[in-house]
């Protein structure tokens, strides 16, 4: 919702969006602008099914983004919390750009370098996220409508509940990481130590 707020804009011919997976932000975009044709792309085929329930005349590009054949003259090309997961970040946003009509615009979220900070300290996982700073460093050269950082705190029972909490998300920090139980015992000792506040534990998010 904040993101399609941030550009003042409701009628696009072609719209790219990347991402789509179960279709959150494609509902929420169609219902709020008009468009002549619809593009989603997802790495996972079953998107498909979602994206056609929601756009029935849509097209749907399956596969990574990074390497998929996608076509030109997009008046608006859109993805939600997806974009950090990009392996040539730079080189994909700069291809993406070049995509688009004159006048175009190309808008999403990722997540800042505060994100799940918590998980990240507690099992020294590498920080992959560009911080705000080095954001507005990559599209100097651009021309930015609107640039927005939050940073919110969830609150939980106990450190298994946030654990709960990041497999369900599906963007799980943790899903290449072994727990023992060792490892699982160690993790709520530090979490209920470190970040406790009121008798809850908290976990950041930090949505660019």
């Amino acid at each position: 919702e904040k993101l399609i707020k941030l550009f003042n804009k409701t009628n696009f011919g072609s719209v790219l969006e990347i991402g789509c997976s179960t279709g959150v932000l494609t509902k929420e975009l169609t219902s709020k602008i008009k468009f002549n044709q619809y593009f989603a792309n997802d790495i996972v085929l079953k998107s498909e099914e979602y994206f056609k329930q929601i756009v029935p005349n849509g097209v749907f590009i399956s596969g990574d983004i990074e390497k998929s054949e996608l076509p030109d003259n997009f008046d608006l090309i859109i993805s939600n919390a997806c974009f950090q997961w990009l392996n040539s970040f730079e080189n994909t946003v700069k291809n993406l750009y070049n995509k688009l009509n004159n006048g175009g615009i190309l808008a999403f979220s990722v997540f800042g370098d505060e994100n799940l900070k918590e998980i990240k300290s507690i099992f020294n996982i590498p920080n992959k996220f560009y911080s705000l700073e080095d954001l507005k460093k990559i599209f100097s050269n651009y021309n930015v409508i609107k640039f927005e950082e939050e940073k919110h705190q969830l609150y939980f029972d106990s450190p298994l509940s946030v654990l709960k909490h990041l497999k369900y998300t599906g963007a799980n920090a943790l899903q290449h990481y072994k727990m023992t139980k060792s490892k699982l015992k160690m993790f709520e000792d530090k979490y209920n130590e470190l970040y406790k506040k009121n008798d809850k534990v908290f976990l950041t998010y930090n949505p660019v």
